[in-house]
């Protein structure tokens, strides 16, 4: 909460980099999502609030149910990146219907 007078500090995107530390924990077998959550430290509850997806539902993608481009959508605004990116660590593990 910002107060009477306070400028807003500008976020910043979280980008996404081949050579970074979450490309590296998804090629030796962090599944993107957890690898995702462990890089921002974001509670199964806070992330469900932020983005309407139920917990339960996170447990589901981990083991490899397909991911909606709402749900994709909503993560990256969540974690303040662009759903491109976010779609750029996924690559081919997880189906992504519409």
């Amino acid at each position: 909460m910002r107060r009477k007078g306070e400028k807003q500090i500008p976020k910043t995107l979280e980008r996404w980099d081949i050579d970074g530390h979450i490309a590296q924990s998804i090629a030796t077998g962090t599944h993107w999502l957890d690898a995702w959550l462990m890089q921002n430290g974001t509670p199964y509850v806070r992330l469900s609030a932020l983005t309407g997806i139920p917990v339960p539902r996170f447990a589901a993608i981990t083991r490899g149910d397909a991911v909606s481009r709402a749900e994709i959508d909503a993560l990256a605004r969540a974690w303040s990146m662009s759903a491109g990116d976010l779609l750029a660590s996924i690559g081919g593990r997880t189906e992504i219907v519409d």
